[in-house]
């Protein structure tokens, strides 16, 4: 039987890969554009944000210095994650990462598996581009190639998790024999979704294995599932990895989170220690209030946090860094994390 043999986490956020005097690209996006954030369950204005956090001083922590040694720091820790996948080398890896009107489009579903022999992943055209929110081009190098790339799929382990998490899990999984493309006038890009994409050149680098992406709806909250009902999916998709009749060494990576697009220390602080700890029912019990725009992707670690916990994995968090934008704490929060056997 297959045996998980690493995890791995790692934020993805365009200002991991945008120079710091460019955040501030986004940050009169944040200011001005009059989209309320997302902040500790409620939806705030962005003066009424800034106003509310004004005692925490986060203007102190906008300069230039600090902005580039979170970088450096971030870099730091990605570097450590693939020189630990280097050196554990495993043999197939299964990425959980969500999709943004990426790869699916008119159709959406909960939970997919793409079992596809061949993964290919393309720069963006000059029509995809013009679609994007300002600021999000420049970050593009950071997950996609400068031309067409055909990355090693799993097929066989794609099929089989499919029919383990249906037959055996109780999940309404979507197949997918290659992967989707959206076509049109709402394409973004031809590749794959930014979350995979980020993972491909941070920390496998050149060293793509065989892998099997999975796709946790955390975006769309129509039929986003819960907390929950990402744990137990990840259960499942352990005990799928663990049923496969084969002895492959497999790594399973999540991406995404941790808080954002507005930062919250303290809940990350509290989500990366329920992790490392094994904490199930607060995991679970996350309300879909605190779960919404960017931090709704912490339902990818939900379920991966779930998958080590039945594999016999503990988490060590490799770093933990703040990229504030703006007064009002908006931004993206970066957790680096990897789960090794006890």
């Amino acid at each position: 039987m297959a045996e998980i043999v690493l995890g791995i986490g790692c934020a993805h956020t365009p200002q991991l890969h945008t120079l710091a005097r460019d955040w501030d690209i986004r940050a009169a996006r944040d200011r001005q554009d009059g989209v309320p954030f997302w902040y500790k369950g409620r939806k705030l204005p962005y003066a009424e944000l800034e106003a509310l956090r004004r005692h925490e001083d986060i203007a102190s922590q906008l300069s230039m210095p600090i902005r580039e040694k979170a970088l450096e720091n971030s870099f730091a820790a990605m570097d450590r994650l693939h020189a630990l996948y280097r050196r554990v080398d495993p043999d197939v890896v299964v990425i959980v990462g969500n999709d943004q009107k990426e790869i699916f489009g008119s159709i959406i579903p909960a939970f997919a598996v793409i079992a596809a022999p061949t993964i290919a992943n393309l720069p963006r055209t000059a029509e995809q581009n013009a679609r994007l929110p300002a600021g999000i081009e420049i970050a593009d190098h950071g997950h996609l190639p400068d031309s067409h790339t055909d990355y090693p799929g799993h097929r066989a382990l794609g099929l089989h998790l499919a029919l383990h998490l249906v037959r055996e899990g109780g999940f309404d999984v979507t197949l997918c024999h290659e992967k989707p493309t959206i076509h049109g006038a709402n394409s973004l890009l031809f590749g794959m979704p930014h979350a995979y994409g980020f993972l491909y050149k941070n920390v496998m680098r050149d060293h793509v294995k065989p892998h099997v992406p999975v796709d946790v709806n955390c975006w769309y909250y129509e039929n986003s599932p819960t907390a929950a009902r990402c744990y137990d999916f990840g259960l499942g998709l352990a005990r799928a990895i663990e049923a496969w009749d084969s002895e492959a060494r497999v790594a399973l990576f999540t991406t995404g989170g941790l808080t954002h697009f507005v930062v919250d220390e303290e809940w990350d602080r509290q989500f990366l220690a329920a992790m490392a700890s094994g904490q199930a029912d607060w995991l679970r019990s996350i309300p879909q209030n605190e779960l919404m725009a960017g931090t709704s992707e912490c339902k990818s670690w939900i379920a991966t946090a779930a998958a080590m916990n039945q594999a016999g994995l503990k988490m060590e968090l490799v770093d933990y860094q703040r990229l504030y934008r703006t007064e009002g704490g908006t931004g993206s929060s970066c957790g680096f994390t990897a789960w090794l056997p006890m």
